[in-house]
């Protein structure tokens, strides 16, 4: 991988053959993106009718990735793809499918993609199993996951041992929500989307904190998308809270915006006020571009966002790809 490639590591396709294994077996209840999609329910399956080839054929991205500027995609599952709702025998197989979907493209085009992998999450122990398959056969150096598990927040203690292993395995948790329980009050205006992604990510963010994740797993990498929801940018909410409540303190031993300094966020913020304001608070070295690509909210020109930044040719470098590269090395390493 040269020093100027450019790496999107927020990016989404989807396995036709894990649809069907899940077809006929969908709870709307247990889906929040949908459950609480009110009236844009309509708008997204039209939607998804014309975006759907981006998220299955390859050589229509190529197109696209070529119109962005963007050289490398770090190609992860569709969200309604996590398929954590399923019982887990049916989890466990879309799961795979899925990753082998990916590992596929990765093959078929080796100097523009590299796979991110998914985990049916609803039962640890196959999850493990995948993430050893995921890693040591298919070479993924990545996985992601939602904010929840079927309402089940990740600081609880059945996810210790994922997070132990993928931080002994030094790969990257990309971090992606899928809506947001409790949705009630976001069921117009898209507000599902709209509001409730970013909420989601602050939500997990503050129980990954306070709850100690990050406290217990120093080294962990871990990127959440979307910028980071309201916490990347509203951390002083949470540091006065440690401060002055004591239950704020259980787990911790520092303020949780030092946690938050450790993680990395992607570009999708949308402007470049919001933007500097990421890299200012993190640092260079903690940004990594993403799209959200091929849907409607994605940003249509991250190259141009970054370079609107006026940052040194070093820094905006490391936003474009060399975070990323070193974050997945050694898939990237291997880009040219």
């Amino acid at each position: 991988m040269g020093p100027n490639t450019v790496v999107d590591i927020h990016c989404h396709v989807m396995s036709e053959e894990a649809e069907k294994l899940a077809a006929g077996t969908f709870p709307p209840e247990m889906e929040p993106f949908a459950h609480f999609s009110g009236r844009s329910a309509d708008h997204n399956r039209n939607l998804f009718d014309r975006i759907r080839s981006m998220l299955v054929e390859p050589e229509v991205r190529l197109d696209d990735m070529d119109r962005m500027g963007i050289d490398v995609q770090a190609i992860s599952v569709a969200p309604p793809q996590y398929f954590y709702w399923a019982e887990a025998a049916v989890g466990i197989e879309a799961a795979r499918v899925t990753n082998d979907r990916i590992a596929a493209i990765v093959a078929e085009h080796p100097d523009r993609f590299v796979g991110i992998g998914t985990l049916p999450l609803q039962d640890i122990d196959a999850a493990l199993e995948e993430l050893a398959r995921a890693t040591s056969e298919l070479g993924f150096r990545g996985v992601e996951i939602c904010t929840q598990v079927n309402g089940v927040d990740l600081d609880d203690s059945r996810f210790e041992p994922f997070f132990a292993e993928v931080e002994a395995r030094g790969l990257l948790v990309v971090v992606h929500p899928n809506g947001t329980t409790q949705g009630e009050r976001l069921t117009d205006y898209y507000l599902i989307n709209v509001v409730g992604m970013p909420l989601d990510s602050t939500i997990f963010l503050a129980r990954m904190i306070f709850g100690g994740v990050l406290q217990r797993h120093p080294s962990l990498k871990m990127c959440v998308v979307h910028g980071g929801g309201y916490a990347a940018s509203y951390p002083a909410r949470f540091d006065h809270a440690y401060r002055v409540r004591p239950e704020c303190r259980e787990h911790i031993d520092q303020p949780p915006s030092a946690y938050l300094g450790r993680l990395y966020f992607d570009t999708m913020v949308y402007d470049v006020a919001s933007l500097t304001d990421l890299v200012d608070r993190y640092g260079a070295d903690h940004i990594l571009l993403g799209t959200d690509y091929p849907y409607d909210m994605a940003e249509g020109d991250p190259v141009g966002l970054v370079r609107g930044l006026g940052l040194a040719p070093e820094d905006e470098a490391k936003i474009l790809g060399a975070n990323a590269a070193t974050l997945l090395a050694p898939q990237l390493s291997d880009v040219q």
